[in-house]
């Protein structure tokens, strides 16, 4: 695959920076993170496992949430065939056109939603429910969340795009995180009509692939990027733009994010928001079980549900809720899937604490998961997942969980306090050895799980951050090959 080289740019060429090209600087850590925790929005969406159970049926069995559905079975199935920057551009204007309708018909019923609370009239221009009483709040408000759910699931395609635009190597996705997410991409914001045009200009005057970050979840510095054509040599210059409408506006701090994203990717400089964070490159080729996730939706597909051992004394759950709710009736349904739980961690002889992570709702919330929609699975189930009719679990325990990465010759203590919640920034597991130290938080726990991540493989990976990387840094691993993984 080509070499890129990610360039924090802006239109002005005095604002134009050129890191000199370097692979990830390799050394070594003190006490230091693995993992922080996620960037979320101050409000997040409800979860849907906080919703009463006639909510949550009338929500999944909407109209726009059935037909986004099928819609997102065609989008990563065009987006498994994009190769060239014109079929990156005709996918983007796609699913921009698909955004942009989901965003503004949500707006609109926020404004009737805001009426009605103070008792005005439905406005003249209101648009029709598709389901429901319109004069009814909260049959305006199930729409409202409907549509919610339905930009999360068009931005978790955004994300599936960007992962694969980037060559799915996941330190582009983790330097361009670090910031607050700046909520649903509409036209009534002159931003957004002025990176539209900008892509619409980069494709008819340069035949240049511009992606729009507003698009995704997981890029949140800088407004675009500009996708060079490969050289005769390989190397593909990748350009960060952060855009103005006022080209006499300087927003400082967003000009330094862009230059440290550049920078941590060439330069092994700091990430952007803590200056003791920079990559770390292991040298250990990724490996997963994601191939025990599609043997299990297999046997889901017909017979609703489906345990599975995976290495590294972890249980794996998948459910193909449809099936399963018509074998048995969602209540009976339920049962069975507690039960068959049940079974499963007998058989697992699982130990000590038990840690559990699910795929449900989990669509654009979390920016250090890959999204679902590059999973190696049918397009069919990568949508499923993505609109929640199809779930699974993965269960480890601390006992369990230690002495795999005790096998690796390192030494690891789970810190976490019997009977009490994972915090967002809590250690959970603290790995020792050559003299040095990193701890875990359960972001990372999370991620080794959904990617069902072949733990004697991070374990060396580990293993070798702690031997030789420099002290004082809060490392961040990553592997080789991981695009292996996801192609």
């Amino acid at each position: 695959m080509p070499t890129k080289s990610l360039q924090g740019a802006h239109p002005a060429p005095d604002l134009r920076i050129r890191p000199p090209l370097a692979s990830a600087v390799e050394g070594l850590v003190d006490p230091g993170t693995v993992a922080e925790s996620d960037l979320q929005n101050r409000t997040m969406p409800v979860m849907l496992t906080d919703m009463p159970p006639d909510r949550l049926d009338a929500l999944v069995k909407h109209p726009f949430h059935r037909e986004t559905g099928e819609r997102l079975v065609s989008f990563i199935s065009d987006l498994r065939q994009c190769h060239s920057p014109e079929d990156f551009v005709a996918f983007q204007e796609r699913l921009l056109v698909a955004t942009l309708a989901a965003n503004e018909a949500r707006a609109q019923r926020s404004r009737v939603i805001k009426r009605l609370r103070k008792g005005a009239r439905l406005p003249a221009d209101a648009p029709e429910l598709v389901a429901g009483d319109r004069y009814d709040i909260e049959d305006w408000r199930l729409e409202s969340d409907v549509l919610e759910r339905v930009g999360r699931q068009l931005r978790s395609i955004g994300d599936a795009m960007a992962w694969r635009a980037f060559g799915y190597d996941r330190r582009y996705i983790l330097a361009l995180r670090r910031n607050e997410s700046p909520g649903p991409m509409t036209l009534s914001k002159e931003g957004t009509v002025h990176e539209i045009q900008f892509a619409q200009e980069q494709w008819s005057e340069h035949r240049r692939f511009a992606m729009l970050h507003d698009l995704t979840n997981c890029l949140r510095i800088g407004d675009v990027t500009v996708f060079d054509n490969p050289r005769e040599d390989g190397e593909q210059e990748i350009l960060l733009y952060e855009l103005k409408t006022n080209p006499r506006r300087r927003e400082s701090a967003q000009l330094v994010r862009t230059r440290m994203a550049a920078d941590a990717l060439h330069t092994n400089g700091p990430l952007s928001g803590h200056e003791k964070a920079h990559f770390f490159a292991t040298g250990v080729p990724y490996k997963a079980h994601l191939d025990t996730l599609r043997d299990a939706f297999a046997f889901a597909h017909q017979d609703g549900l489906k345990t599975m051992r995976v290495p590294g004394q972890r249980g794996l759950v998948a459910m193909d809720i449809s099936v399963a709710g018509n074998r048995w009736g969602m209540p009976e349904a339920t049962r069975q899937f507690e039960s068959a739980y049940t079974a499963l961690l007998r058989r697992t002889r699982l130990t000590g604490q038990r840690v559990c992570f699910g795929s449900g709702d989990q669509a654009a919330r979390n920016t250090l998961l890959p999204p679902w929609g590059i999973y190696p699975l049918q397009p069919a189930e990568c949508a499923g997942l993505i609109a929640d009719v199809l779930v699974f679990t993965v269960t480890t325990s601390s006992d369990g969980f230690v002495e795999e990465v005790r096998k690796a010759g390192i030494d690891a203590r789970w810190v976490v306090p019997e009977g009490s919640e994972m915090g967002a920034n809590e250690a959970v597991v603290e790995v020792e050895g050559y003299g040095h130290r990193v701890t875990m938080t359960r972001w990372e726990i999370e991620r080794l799980l959904l990617e069902l991540t072949d733990l004697p493989t991070w374990a060396e990976g580990i293993k070798r951050l702690l031997r030789r990387g420099p002290a004082g840094w809060q490392p961040w691993p990553h592997f080789l090959n991981e695009h292996l993984i996801w192609d």
